[in-house]
This record gives C-alpha cells, structure tokens and sequence, in this order.
C-alpha cells in the first residue's frame, strides 16, 4: 500500500494520467490529505470506513465528488478506513458511467447514508480487498474492466441494500412523505389566493433537511410519484383554481404564484394537462 503522506509528488504524477486510485487511512488528517487532492482532481471517491461519530464501531460506504464533500460534516466521522478514488474517464465507452446516475444513493448526504449490517459490511469489505488487489496490478484494458466490474458489484449491492432499508424504515419514509406535503400546502394563502413562495425541491428539501434526491426516492416509494411530480401537480391545481374562480390573467396569475414569467406557468401547465391555460379557461365555461 502506498504512504500518501509521503506521496505528493506521485500523486501529481499519478493524477494526470491515471483514472483511479486506493488507499487506506488510519486516521482522519490523513484522509483529507489524500482525499482533498483527489476531489479537486474531480475524481469520485467512495469511502469505506469505520464511523466515529453516533454509532461507534460501525462500518458506513459513503460517495463524494466536487460536487459535494462538506468538510465540515465529514471531519470528526471516521476513524479510519480505505477509499477508492477514479474519475470518470474509466468508463469511457461503457454502459456503467450512464448508470451512475440511476443510483440515488450516490447523491445522498452523510446523515441519509446508512449504517452496514454485519452481513452487508463483510460483503463490502470483500470486494473492496478484490479493488485494492486490482489496483496493484499493472495497468492493462483487462484491469480496467476487471476494476469496473468491481465497482458495479458494489454498487448493486448498495442499491439493495438500501431498498431494503426503505422497506424497514417505510413508516418513517410515510411521516416524511406527509411532512413534505404539508409543507407544500402551507405555501399557498388560501384567503389571498397566491403562493408565497414558488414550490420547488430545493426549497422543500431544505425544510425537511433532507437531499433532493433523498426526498424524490421516498416521496417514490411511499406514493409512487416523485416529489417532483407532487409539486407540478400542486402548481397546476392552484392554476386551475384561479383560472376557474377569478377572471386574472396568465400573466397575473403567474404573478401571484410567484413565477418570474408566464411563459413558464404556460409550459408547465400544457406539459401536465396537454392545454394551455386559456384553453383550460375555455373548457370549463
């Protein structure tokens, strides 16, 4: 294994040629030595280690990029552990850098991240010994495919792992599910009959302290529909309020939902009910 503290210059090396990189740590500075590197590299890195924090002695698999590594959440929460840095370039021409993007797990914060079973943690300590292997061998196309084999094994697994933590956990995902619905509802002024705010994920994830993409796999699971989806379908109910009992128009609708132009209130309308507004004023005479 190579001593990272001792391997800047490799590393600089190593960085602008290479497509992936593993090491273990033995504490937290020594983490973010390396581990900083890598991210403004703009290489991934899933982290594989021993938590130091609530649950103590018990093993978490967490994703970071450039995208997202808050330093602050992170410093103080392992002990120690092992990383498998790459960047994207190793999947070039092959189907599993698209399918990164299906799992929503890798865009889940520390405080959604779950916790292993004695079970999956073995499992995940296998085939991260199976990457370290790799990684020591010389390079080859063969190890590239061998390397993102790996990688799509583990990355299977994680995604059953965590939905089945959805089924052990759905009365919770329930509670946040009607939560995140009655914070949407409490958007629109029913006496004034104009939203406050204009719903969106991002503003209704941080209410709820919670990641986009955390809310949109439960609001999935609990009631088949993304969160996403609730929130257009809320915006078009509320349209289609003030279009049927007030004689407003796009534009001054759109005004009081808080669109900055109609034309958006327009598309987003046409695209949920294939009309447009004024149509839909139409119809209902």
């Amino acid at each position: 294994m190579i001593n990272t503290g001792n391997n800047n210059e490799f590393q600089n090396a190593f960085s602008a040629s290479f497509s992936y990189y593993f090491d273990n740590f033995g504490n937290e500075e020594q983490f973010f030595d390396s581990a900083k590197r890598w991210i403004d590299d703009k290489y991934f890195l899933i982290v594989f280690g021993c938590s130091n924090k609530d649950h103590r002695g018990q093993h978490i698999l967490l994703f970071f990029s450039s995208q997202y590594f808050p330093v602050q959440e992170i410093r103080g929460y392992f002990k120690e552990g092992a990383y498998f840095a790459f960047r994207s370039d190793l999947f070039t021409g092959y189907s599993l850098r698209n399918k990164l993007k299906e799992f929503g797990f890798l865009e889940y914060s520390i405080q959604e991240s779950m916790i292993l079973s004695n079970n999956d943690y073995r499992l995940i300590k296998n085939i991260f010994e199976l990457i370290d292997l790799e990684t020591k061998m010389p390079m080859s196309e063969t190890q590239s495919k061998i390397l993102i084999s790996y990688l799509d094994l583990l990355l299977q697994h994680m995604q059953r792992f965590y939905q089945q933590l959805m089924e052990d956990k759905l009365n919770e995902f329930r509670a946040l599910q009607k939560d995140f619905m009655s914070e949407l509802h409490t958007l629109f002024d029913s006496k004034r009959k104009c939203l406050s705010l204009l719903p969106s994920l991002t503003l209704l994830s941080r209410k709820l302290n919670c990641t986009t993409r955390f809310l949109n796999d439960v609001s999935l699971k609990t009631s088949k529909n993304t969160a996403q989806y609730h929130i257009d379908n809320f915006i078009v109910k509320i349209a289609k309020e003030l279009l049927a009992e007030t004689d407003l128009s796009v534009a001054e609708i759109a005004k009081k939902m808080q669109f900055d132009q109609p034309q958006s209130l327009t598309r987003l309308f046409k695209k949920k009910t294939r009309i447009s507004p004024l149509d839909y004023r139409i119809s209902i005479i």
